[in-house]
């Protein structure tokens, strides 16, 4: 595994993995991201192996409300807010196990 994760560590980490050449890995990887972009913008639930899935969700249009300045305690009307598309990543039960046992040390 590469010592840090960057695309160039991560291309040169596959390309020796696999023994191909790293033009190769990058368009493979190249290609791969592009075919998941596309198929979730199409609306599909784009799966990420053992991983996860990408896919577009759609977060309802919310009404305009009164709310409270919390600084000088004025009340203040909040503008309505439209529907709107948001990209959204599921991890997988798996992966999300995975992670809880992960051993991670932490930033100083």
């Amino acid at each position: 595994m590469p010592a840090k994760f960057t695309a160039n560590n991560l291309v040169s980490y596959l390309a020796e993995k696999n023994e191909m050449s790293k033009t190769v890995i990058k368009q493979i990887l190249t290609d791969f991201f592009y075919a998941a972009e596309a198929g979730s913008l199409a609306g599909q639930r784009v799966p990420f192996g053992e991983f996860g899935k990408l896919f577009i969700r759609i977060r309802p249009a919310q009404k305009a409300r009164q709310g409270r300045n919390p600084a000088t305690g004025e009340e203040i009307t909040i503008k309505a807010k439209p529907a709107t598309r948001v990209p959204k990543f599921s991890f997988s039960k798996s992966f999300k196990e995975k992670a809880l046992k992960a051993k991670i040390q932490e930033k100083k």
